[in-house]
């Protein structure tokens, strides 16, 4: 198999999607990544990110790419793991402390900065077989009730009220209530829908 059939082997085994760095992996240099591109075989879709003629990747997974310390989290979340049916205006990722926010501004994504605890209800979450960093819904439900945090009512209300009737782990959301300081806050509106 020559190095070209290689990378468009790893490309069909990962939906299309081909990724420098599982070529730096692999030990193949990046100009079969140019000679492909220059066959027609390959797209350039960004920085590091090619793609095949039928593959596919969307937006969160290429903003994923360019900033693979961020978390998808609040309202962002809520929509990515469907507590929410609102495609969110401005995208949401949550990055650790010191973090330098401005390419993130230029982004046009609203950067959460936060100095502990950003890996407690991290989870992958696959997009059209690519996978992308977010939180749990607990750990967004907390979120969103966090006192700094102005929250989208018509997005929480309505995201709480699903929580509670698919019957979700109510002992971890309370767990990271209290971890991050809104246990009683969550009672208060958990009780109110229980």
């Amino acid at each position: 198999m020559t190095k070209k059939e290689m990378v468009l082997k790893m490309a069909a085994d990962n939906n299309g999607i081909i990724l420098t760095k599982q070529l730096t992996e692999a030990g193949i240099y990046r100009s079969v990544l140019k000679d492909l591109e220059d066959e027609g075989k390959l797209t350039k879709v960004q920085h590091g990110v090619y793609v095949t003629e039928d593959g596919y990747v969307d937006d969160f997974f290429l903003l994923q790419h360019r900033f693979p310390s961020g978390i998808y989290s609040h309202e962002t979340a809520l929509y990515l793991l469907g507590y929410s049916d609102r495609a969110p205006i401005r995208i949401t990722m949550t990055f650790p402390q010191g973090t330098s926010s401005k390419r993130i501004k230029d982004e046009d994504i609203r950067p959460i900065l936060i100095s502990k605890n950003l890996d407690v209800g991290k989870a992958a979450l696959y997009r059209n077989g690519n996978e992308i960093a977010v939180y749990e819904i607990e750990r967004i439900l907390v979120d969103l009730i966090k006192p700094r945090y102005e929250a989208d009512m018509e997005q929480l209300i309505p995201a709480l009220k699903r929580y509670a009737r698919n019957k979700n782990d109510i002992n971890k959301l309370f767990e990271y209530a209290k971890l991050f300081g809104v246990e009683q806050k969550m009672h208060d509106y958990m009780g109110v829908l229980l």
